[in-house]
């Protein structure tokens, strides 16, 4: 006996640059495509038993476990920025489901088999905020079955109605939003590119002092690597102001330039969490309100990526590295060029 049909959110990887044509041209062909794939040996799900599977594959398992033929699948940003796909699951996914790493990219491995019903504007008088509320969810796939009601409703309605003026008020805007990602991936891969063939090791702990600086020029920012660094764990140290006048706010950073996998993430961490107590040591009216470990090129290890968030709730240490880091790299290279323009 065949299940209920469900309901399920899907988050692409809108940092493609051929966002968001790649994910329609793929779409009009009967795939589905999300990113977060981009080695066969170890993303391929087909590969793996349940007993062994890394942290940052389950997500992707309950995809693949979970959506059988006929549910269905809501994609935001997808055909644009503003709107959001409703998708069908056209085999079972354990079964539809193949890896193949697209050459041209080195990623979007995972293939889904589904097909595009419609699409809305997730601004639409027609969608129930409570649906437009759970599209919000950050996550890569999430369970929206309890909207499943909600959810028929649009797909009842006619496609002009679910867009109507939205879709010429929002195509200024996705003009803007696609020649700008183009634009910004490139300047994230140069930029990472040049600095990491003029710094190594130590060495970017300048190139983040430098672009620090310029990004924040009434801040303190100094690199504090050294005989000292036992003490405080600390190879960058941003400081400013506090509302207090008895005290500054101070911002402690950890360089790690690995390459390949990530090193002793843990090591850097605990490295890390010696800051408090040894600015507080060194200078009493220090307090230390952020901590940051940035890997500049390794992939994280098994179990991290998954994980940052936990990190960051139990250690209070965030993890910057991929793309929030060329995200950094770019403000940096933005705002420099800006000042040697001048």
């Amino acid at each position: 006996m065949s299940r209920e049909r469900r309901y399920w959110g899907f988050r692409v990887d809108v940092n493609n640059p051929d966002y968001p044509e790649y994910y329609n041209a793929e779409l009009i062909q009967g795939v589905l495509r999300q990113g977060w794939g981009w080695d066969e040996n170890y993303c391929d799900l087909k590969r793996w038993n349940r007993e062994n599977v890394p942290q940052e594959l389950r997500v992707n398992f309950r995809m693949y476990d979970e959506v059988k033929k006929g549910d269905i699948i809501l994609v935001p940003r997808i055909p644009e920025w503003g709107t959001v796909t409703i998708a069908e699951a056209t085999e079972d996914w354990n079964t539809g489901y193949q890896f193949e790493v697209d050459e041209r990219k080195d990623d979007y491995g995972h293939r889904f088999p589904a097909k595009c019903l419609t699409y809305f504007s997730r601004h639409n008088e027609h969608v129930s905020e409570d649906v437009a509320s759970t599209l919000r969810c950050r996550s890569r796939f999430w369970n929206m079955s309890h909207h499943g009601e909600r959810i028929e409703n649009i797909l009842k309605k006619e496609h002009s109605v679910l867009i109507g003026d939205q879709e010429r008020r929002d195509r200024y805007t996705n003009a803007i939003r696609r020649a700008m990602n183009s634009v910004n991936f490139s300047i994230e891969t140069k930029v990472h590119k040049e600095l990491a063939e003029q710094f190594a090791g130590s060495g970017w702990e300048y190139a983040f002092v430098e672009g620090l600086q310029v990004l924040f020029p009434y801040y303190q920012i100094e690199r504090t690597g050294g005989r000292t660094e036992s003490e405080h764990g600390t190879d960058i140290l941003v400081t400013m102001p506090s509302p207090l006048q008895t005290v500054q706010y101070g911002i402690a950073i950890q360089v790690k330039d690995w390459q390949g996998v990530s090193g002793n993430i843990d090591g850097a961490i605990t490295q890390l969490q010696k800051a408090d107590d040894g600015w507080q040591k060194i200078r009493g009216d220090l307090r230390i309100v952020e901590k940051i470990v940035i890997v500049t090129e390794a992939k994280l290890p098994e179990g991290y990526e998954s994980d940052k968030d936990k990190i960051e709730r139990e250690h209070g240490i965030r993890i910057l590295h991929s793309d929030d880091l060329k995200k950094l790299l770019r403000r940096m290279a933005l705002i420099t060029a800006a000042a040697i323009d001048e």
